[in-house]
This record gives structure tokens, C-alpha cells and sequence, in this order.
């Protein structure tokens, strides 16, 4: 067996076929019933892996498979050989996986791995082995699940593999290169610098403690190439980049034609070239990075992976077309995609990616040259994307988006409007039910937008409201929609089905917790398919076909028989109003109001708040809105204003609908003056907030937390927020609230599970890259301690809901990502999610003085409103149009309050917290910046 061993770890693969052939012999000369029959067969199987990892071959993956399991089936169980075969079985599943995606491989491969340290062999290198293998199946999954919980698990058992595998021998190395991988990974997903830093660490491992003599040498400065290059892409210099060009220049020097990973080596040069040219746009860099993938080309053994040197340089191609705008570009690049796709098996993973990208090569070519020819072939390629059952989400998303796009182009509406809805379709399929909100805010990244341009386009396509409606309800607000039907009532199931139910809640309740409760991220797995399975035959009972669906037309008037709801969508091609009363939904067009003056203002809170965008925000849509609903003027007494409720949509999340309008030119002509505002992120989230429930604001005296953060560590002092909570202290017991505090994280979240009034003073913060991220400012024996959106999410209060959070506190209800703004990610929605009824938040930062008064007159409205739901939104209202009075007094006055002493600027000023600038409760007086200062405008309430 030592010749065999070597020809399977020699370079050759003529070598390689030599050992099968001899496996093969020695196999036939063992007939059944032999006691080295097993051992032969699992040798072989090892044998047709090496191949396959050279060649790709579909055969040799198969044949592997069907040895390890004639294997497996003569050995027994407890037997080290067993361990073994399982760890070569859940391999080549593992392989066949990357190849074909097909998720059945992959799980295959995990349970197979996990049977195999199940049997607790005694020998450590078997242990260590499917250690190892373990942690690649999960690295293998999370390119499917995106879920955190598979790359995290990945990474803790390549860790522990590598650090028990000696040092000093070939297999330490490897699994330091594994390992680096995963963080890499991670970095590009998180964007935590310590994740590159332990992978570049972990590359120059493999350098120090090897040799130029070593196989693989030149791989190794290859790999360390790769991971500067990682960091330059998300957040690093040119130093980064200049050093990866530099590794991987030293590692094709180091290598040559022979070596198996020379092909892999040229192709990263070129790509590492073509991103310097992203930074440069000098074209000797595209010129460069085009001539080593050539040259990869040129030696190229490996149909794989022949196809993917000519999807880079067709991609680089078109990069330097970009740049040119020559035509010859263009044309390489199609060409190049076109011998890609022909290398490509039809059930290959790239397949998909390169469909696409060909067609986005027509369209980018069409827009260019108008050519008939070039916009039919670019739908072509589009659309067999998206209705392709076999290809991926990703691209039938990337795919959807252009050709919504082109067909729009073309006014082709109702071809837009037939992609729209294909997409639309697949949101379920892409956020399936597994997914840990974290990982749901990720893979949202993908469909931003997606909701709204398909309800713009069945609009232009002449389809009804609801369709229209439907649309945006079933592609927005997705978080909260998979938390709330985690968490919602399910009656009719319980009355009609009752065995059904309690299994629904059973495997519903085993998914409304943390992953980390799980030791193996693969049960969520299993869990999120189980209730899903469920769900789909639930829907099959009479009655139940649209269980956990977008809500039918009759719920979605009933949602608003207390008071109508406003959607206003916004698309590049048509913003709408869609209002939905308790006797009709109707839409009407908006076509002052669009998305290019929209993004004018949004990126500068300050452009947002002027008197000159609210007069807009007036005439393009509120106004118009109101009229059409038929509030044209101030009520007739103060106990009976009207009500709405604004669902914004795309960056108009970022405007205060509420505060549209000409303040100080006369009464009637602002929102403020017509009618109460409330928010909601959906339609649904409306319905599920309105389910029976007893909350905790009974006859009997109820708890409310009180929490004054007038001293953060390392952020700027709050005067006033101590003396807000001291007024507070004094208010609520004429509410029938009993005033406790709080100060840390925990003691907040204990103390939540009983209480009736959540009430914060002090710094939010909003975290732009990742939203779950952002919090508020605690404190903890001295030191900062953070309340983020991801912990609040992760609460269940709905058994007995809290009545109200007020987070008197700068950008609670602030989106600094346009990603996600028709996800709604942020404190005001965590707190509703959580359980709480209402939510009074912030768009942006506010004044501090002026936090104290608006609390105390909205505290007084609720109170005197008999604490009743519409009490908050009253309350609200009142103290907005009395601290508005106030402001518009002050300015007409001209005279003004002088700053004291305590007051700065802190949007000059602010601090820095946690590495950014801390977007902080502004401590602003009234002062020069203009006329009438609007210091009302950014309170809003969410609730039902």
C-alpha cells in the first residue's frame, strides 16, 4: 500500500490513475465475504476523489459514492474504518456539492461527518480528520444559508483541528489555510478587521514554517496574496493591494506550468490587477490583468475551471469597456461569457451567474447601441434566469432587476410587471424560515428595492391597487413579518385543527430563540425545513390556503376601519399613494413627488428638517393625500382630530410625513393641522399589532422603567436628561405607575418582562453597516453597555405586552443605509417586534431641553386620554403642535433664548463611540440656522 499511497498524494495525475487501476485490480481479486473487502473498497473510493479533485469528473464522484456506501454496509459499527468511511463518504458529497449546489450534498456530508465523530474512535487522527471535514461541510453550507451560526460553528472546528494537528507536518498547513479561509470570509461578511487580521496571520503561518522546497511553497505567498486583497476590498488601502499584487507576483515567479495550483495562482494575479484597476482606471492595470487570465487560459487543463478563467476575463473585459466605451471591448467580453457558458454542464453552480452576466453584457451593450438585436437577446438571457428552476436565487434576483429595468426602457410594462411578480415570488425561498434575524438583515441586501419597483410596475401596467399592494406587502418588511409569524395568534388553527396547532407551535417555538441555544447549527436547519413542510400542508387544509400569507383584501380594509392607511411607494419609474379605508383600497398618482428629489435631500439630515423641503414634501404628496381623503381642513374641535397612518416607503422613510406642510402661512395647510400621524413599516405589521392581547396597563398600579443616561462614558454630557426622568418620577404615579430605574443591559431586560412603560434619556446610536447593531447607551459599573436591535429582536414580550416605549433618544427610528429602508431596521421597530404596543422614537438627533417638555405634554395627553391606544398618538400630536407654537413664537419674535453655558453644537461637536461618529441627542437651543427652528419634527409614533 505505500506505492498506492504515494501515486494519491503525488502531483500527477497520471499517477493517480495508475493507483485506481491498481485499487481496482486488488478489488476484483477480493470477492465477497473477504475480510479486506471494506479496506479495498474505502482505498478506492480515496482514489476516485483525488481524481475528481483534479479533473471534475461527475463519474468519479459518483463512483466514490456508491464504494463508500458498499463499504459502509460491511463494516461494523464502532469499527475505526467506519469513522473512516464516513469521513470519505461525507467528502464526496461535500465535493459533489460545490459542483452541482444541490443541498441535499451538503447536509448529506454533515450528517455523514457527524455519524462519524458520533462513534467516538479512539484514534485522534481519525478524530481530528472528520474535525476538520466538519468544519469545511459547514464553510460549504454557509455559501447556501448565509447563516452566521454555520460560518462561526466552521470556524470553531477547523480551529480545533488545526491547533491538534502537529506541527511541522504537511496537513498543519493545510488547515491553516482552511482556517484563514473562514475568517477571510467572515471578514467580507462582518467587516471585523480582527477576522482578516487572524487570516493574514494564519497565511504568513503556513510561510514561516515551511520552505521553498515544500510542495505547495509558492501556493502559500498565493494565499496570503489573496487575504491583503480581501482586506483592500472592504476598508483597506492601496498598501493592502500593492501587497497582495506583490505576493502573487512572487508566487507565479515561484511556480510554473507543473504545479497544479499555477492555473489558480495566474487568475488571482488577474484579478488582483483588475481590482487595482477599479481604484486607478489606468488601463495598462486591465491590460494586465487581462493578459494573465489569458495565459491562465493557456495552460488550463480543468473544464471547471476553464470556465471560470473566461468568466474573469470576460468580466475584466468589461470592466475596460466601462472605461473606453469601445465596442471591440464589449464584444470580447460577450465572447468570452459565451465560451464560459460553453464549458459550463448545465447543472453546474456558475451557470447561472454566467446567464446572467451574459445577458447584463447584451444590456449594457444595447444601451450603448439601441440595437434591436442587442435588447432581445439581453432579455432572453434575463429572463430564462429567473424562470430557470435549477439556477440560483441570487442571480434570478441580479437577473429580475435588469430586466425590470430594460423592459421599462421599453414601456414594456406588463413583461415587467411578469418579472416583477416572479420575483416578488421567490422572497420566501430567499429568507427561508431557519435564518436568525441577523442573518435575514444580510440576505435582504439582495432584494432591496425589488417590493416597490414591481408594485410601480403593475401600476404602469394597468393592474388594480391591491395587486399593487399585495406586492409590496409580500417583498417589505420582511424581518418582521418571519418574527411576527413566529410569534402571531393562529385561533382559526387552534378551534378547526387542534392537533395541527400545537405541532405548528411546538416547531414554531423551538425557532423563536437565539441560535446560539443550539449546539449544532444543522437542527435550526432541519427545524426552519420541519415547520416549513408544515406550513405548506397546513395551507392545504379548506380555508387555510393563504395561512401566514399576504393578508386577502377584506383583512387588509379591516386594518384600516379605525383610521385609513397611506402607502406611498416609491420607484424610479412612479411614486403612488395607495390608500386603504374599511370600504376600498385606491391609489392615486404622485408625479411631483420623485426619486431623484428625494435622494437630493436624504443623505444631510438638515436639508431634510428645512421649511423648504416640508413645503415640498406638502405640495408633491402629503397634501394631495389628504385631500383626496378628504381632509381639507383644521378639525372642528380639539377631541375629534382624524388619524393616519403614513407606510412610507424607499428614502422617503427618511422624511416626516407628519411634518409636511407651510408652517406659520396659516392654519389647514400642514399634516399637523389636518391630522394625527402615526407610522407603520406594512400593512401587516398594522394587523398583527391589533391581535388580542391583555396588556399590562390594568386597574391595578403598573411598573414603568425609567432611565436617565445624562453621563455616557465617552460621549457628550445630557443636561437635560436627568431632569427629564426627575419630572417623569414625579408624572407617572398620577398615571397609576409605579417608577423604577435602571442602569445596565441585564437589569433592562429583566426588569422589561414586567413592565408596563419602557422610558429612555440618553444617547442612540445607529450603526450604518449593520443595523442590528444599533442601540442605546447603557451603562455598567462605569463602562458603556450597549441595548442593540439584535437583543430586542430576540424578546418575546407578547404574552402579556408591554403599553409603551418612548426613547427619548437621537435616530431611534433611523435608517442610515438605503438597503434597508423598506425594512425598517431599527430601535423603534426592535421594540415593537419585542412586544411593545406603541413606540414614540426619533427620525434623527434631537434637542435636549426640548426632549423634557415634549415628554411631559405627551405623558399629560396619555393620561388624560385614558391611556387608551389612540391616547399615544394623541398625546404625541398635541405636544408637537404646542412645542411647534412655540418655536414659530420665538421665531416671529425674533428675539430667542440665549444658549447656556452647557449647550454646544454637537452635530459639530460629537463624539467618537466604538470607532464612528456618534450620532448624538442633540444639545442644541433654538439659534441662527434659520427662521423657524423645528426642533418637534423628529418625534413620531409606531403603534397600532
Amino acid at each position: 500500500m505505500n506505492l498506492i499511497d504515494k501515486h494519491l498524494t503525488t502531483v500527477s495525475l497520471d499517477a493517480i490513475d495508475l493507483a485506481i487501476n491498481y485499487l481496482q485490480e486488488a478489488l476484483d481479486l477480493t470477492p465477497p465475504g473477504t475480510p479486506t473487502r471494506e479496506t479495498r473498497l474505502s482505498s478506492l473510493a480515496n482514489a476516485y476523489l483525488h481524481r475528481y479533485q483534479r479533473t471534475a469528473a461527475t463519474a468519479d464522484i459518483k463512483t466514490a459514492i456508491n464504494l463508500c456506501r458498499e463499504g459502509i454496509s460491511l463494516t461494523p459499527d464502532g469499527h475505526l474504518l467506519r469513522a473512516k468511511q464516513l469521513k470519505t463518504l461525507g467528502d464526496a458529497y461535500r465535493f459533489r456539492y460545490i459542483q452541482s449546489g444541490v443541498i441535499h450534498d451538503i447536509n448529506q456530508a454533515i450528517r455523514k461527518y457527524r455519524e462519524g465523530l458520533d462513534l467516538e474512535v479512539s484514534d485522534s487522527i481519525t478524530w481530528i480528520n472528520l474535525t476538520y471535514s466538519l468544519g469545511l461541510g459547514y464553510q460549504a453550507r454557509y455559501q447556501e444559508t448565509a447563516t452566521l451560526a454555520d460560518l462561526n460553528r466552521s470556524n470553531e472546528l477547523l480551529e480545533d483541528a488545526c491547533n491538534s494537528t502537529p506541527e511541522g507536518t504537511e496537513l498543519k498547513n493545510s488547515r491553516r489555510k482552511d482556517l484563514a479561509l473562514g475568517y477571510q470570509v467572515k471578514y467580507l461578511r462582518t467587516e471585523q478587521v480582527v477576522d482578516i487580521n487572524k487570516a493574514i496571520s494564519l497565511s504568513r503561518e503556513r510561510i514561516d514554517h515551511s520552505s521553498s522546497k515544500d510542495p505547495g511553497y509558492a501556493s502559500f505567498h498565493a494565499d496570503l496574496g489573496v487575504a491583503y486583497g480581501a482586506k483592500q476590498l472592504k476598508g483597506g488601502g492601496m498598501k493592502d493591494l500593492e501587497k497582495s499584487i506583490q505576493l502573487l507576483q512572487d508566487a507565479v515567479n515561484l511556480s510554473g506550468p507543473s504545479d497544479p495550483l499555477y492555473v489558480w495562482m495566474l487568475e488571482e494575479l488577474g484579478k488582483a490587477y483588475k481590482n487595482r484597476f477599479w481604484e486607478t482606471k489606468s488601463i495598462p492595470d486591465i491590460d494586465t490583468a487581462i493578459e494573465n487570465l489569458q495565459k491562465a487560459i493557456g495552460v488550463s487543463t480543468n473544464a471547471f475551471q476553464l470556465a471560470t478563467q473566461l468568466q474573469w476575463l470576460s468580466r475584466s473585459a468589461m470592466d475596460k469597456f466601462k472605461e473606453t466605451q469601445s465596442i471591440n471591448d464589449i464584444d470580447q467580453s460577450i465572447q468570452f461569457m459565451e465560451r464560459s457558458l460553453d464549458k459550463t454542464l448545465p447543472r453546474d453552480i456558475p451557470r447561472g451567474c454566467r446567464l446572467y452576466e451574459l445577458g447584463s453584457r447584451y444590456g449594457l451593450k444595447y444601451k450603448v447601441t439601441q440595437a434591436v438585436k442587442d435588447y432581445t437577446a439581453a432579455t432572453k438571457y434575463l429572463q430564462e434566469v429567473v424562470h430557470d428552476v435549477s439556477i440560483d436565487l441570487f442571480n434570478k434576483i441580479l437577473a429580475g432587476k435588469e430586466a425590470m429595468d430594460l423592459f421599462a426602457s421599453h414601456k414594456d410594462w406588463q413583461k415587467g410587471f411578469e418579472i416583477a411578480t416572479a420575483l416578488i415570488e421567490l422572497v420566501p425561498l430567499l429568507i427561508p424560515r431557519f435564518l436568525e434575524p441577523v442573518d435575514t438583515q444580510y440576505v435582504l441586501r439582495d432584494i432591496a428595492g425589488i417590493a416597490c419597483d414591481a408594485a410601480a410596475m403593475s401600476l404602469n401596467a394597468g393592474k388594480e391597487p391591491l395587486v399593487a399592494l399585495k406586492l409590496l406587502e409580500a417583498g417589505r418588511d420582511i424581518m418582521a413579518t418571519s418574527i411576527n409569524d413566529l410569534r402571531g395568534e393562529i385561533v382559526s388553527l387552534k378551534s378547526q385543527h387542534p392537533e395541527l396547532a400545537e405541532r405548528f407551535l411546538a416547531q414554531r417555538h423551538s425557532l423563536d430563540k437565539p441560535a446560539t441555544d443550539d449546539n449544532d447549527p444543522s437542527q435550526r436547519y432541519e427545524r426552519g425545513n420541519q415547520l416549513s413542510r408544515l406550513i405548506d400542508q397546513i395551507r392545504q387544509l379548506p380555508g387555510f390556503d393563504d395561512f401566514l400569507r399576504v393578508p386577502g383584501e377584506e383583512a387588509l380594509k379591516r386594518a384600516a376601519v379605525e383610521y385609513p392607511i397611506v402607502v406611498i411607494n416609491v420607484s424610479p419609474y412612479r411614486c403612488d399613494a395607495i390608500i386603504v379605508s374599511s370600504s376600498r383600497i385606491c391609489s392615486m398618482a404622485l408625479p411631483d413627488l420623485t426619486l431623484a428629489k428625494l435622494k437630493e435631500h436624504s443623505p444631510h439630515r438638515d436639508s431634510i428638517s428645512t421649511p423648504v423641503v416640508l413645503s415640498w414634501l406638502w405640495e408633491a404628496a402629503t397634501k394631495p393625500i389628504l385631500d383626496f381623503i378628504g381632509f381639507a381642513k383644521l378639525p372642528g374641535t380639539d377631541e375629534n382630530w382624524p388619524r393616519v397612518c403614513w407606510i412610507p416607503t424607499g428614502p422617503l422613510c427618511s422624511y416626516p410625513l407628519h411634518a409636511a406642510g407651510l408652517h406659520g402661512v396659516g392654519l389647514s395647510e400642514t399634516v399637523i393641522d389636518r391630522v394625527m400621524s402615526s407610522y407603520s413599516s406594512s400593512v401587516k405589521a398594522i394587523i398583527d399589532g391589533r391581535r388580542p392581547t391583555v396588556t399590562r396597563m390594568g386597574t391595578t398600579r403598573a411598573r414603568s422603567i425609567l432611565i436617565s443616561m445624562e453621563d455616557t462614558p465617552g460621549a457628550t454630557k445630557l443636561p437635560f436628561a436627568g431632569r427629564e426622568i426627575e419630572m417623569l418620577h414625579s408624572l407617572h404615579p398620577t398615571m397609576s405607575l409605579d417608577p423604577i430605574n435602571a442602569k445596565s443591559k441585564q437589569d433592562v431586560i429583566s426588569k422589561l418582562q414586567e413592565c408596563s412603560v419602557f422610558h429612555f434619556a440618553g444617547h442612540g446610536f445607529t450603526d450604518r453597516q449593520d443595523p442590528s447593531k444599533s442601540h442605546l447607551v447603557l451603562q455598567n459599573n462605569g463602562q458603556s453597555d450597549s441595548l442593540e436591535v439584535g437583543t430586542l429582536l430576540s424578546m418575546n414580550l407578547r404574552q402579556n405586552p408591554p403599553f409603551l416605549a418612548y426613547l427619548s433618544a437621537c435616530g431611534t427610528g433611523q435608517i442610515k443605509n438605503d438597503t434597508f429602508f423598506d425594512e425598517s431596521i431599527h430601535l423603534i421597530s426592535a421594540f415593537r417586534l419585542a412586544g411593545f404596543r406603541h413606540v414614540v422614537g426619533t427620525l434623527w438627533e434631537v434637542n435636549d431641553e426640548y426632549c423634557i417638555d415634549m415628554a411631559r405634554i405627551t405623558y399629560e395627553g396619555i393620561r388624560d386620554g385614558g391611556m387608551t391606544d389612540d391616547s399615544v398618538c394623541k398625546g404625541l400630536h398635541k405636544a408637537s403642535r404646542e412645542l411647534r407654537k412655540r418655536c414659530m413664537s420665538m421665531a416671529n419674535s425674533g428675539s430667542g433664548k440665549q444658549p447656556q453655558k452647557d449647550h454646544v453644537r454637537s452635530t459639530e461637536h460629537s463624539v467618537q463611540y466604538q470607532g464612528q461618529r456618534m450620532p448624538q441627542r442633540d444639545i442644541l437651543l433654538c439659534d441662527e440656522n434659520s427662521s423657524m427652528q423645528l426642533h418637534w419634527v423628529p418625534y413620531v409614533h409606531f403603534g397600532v
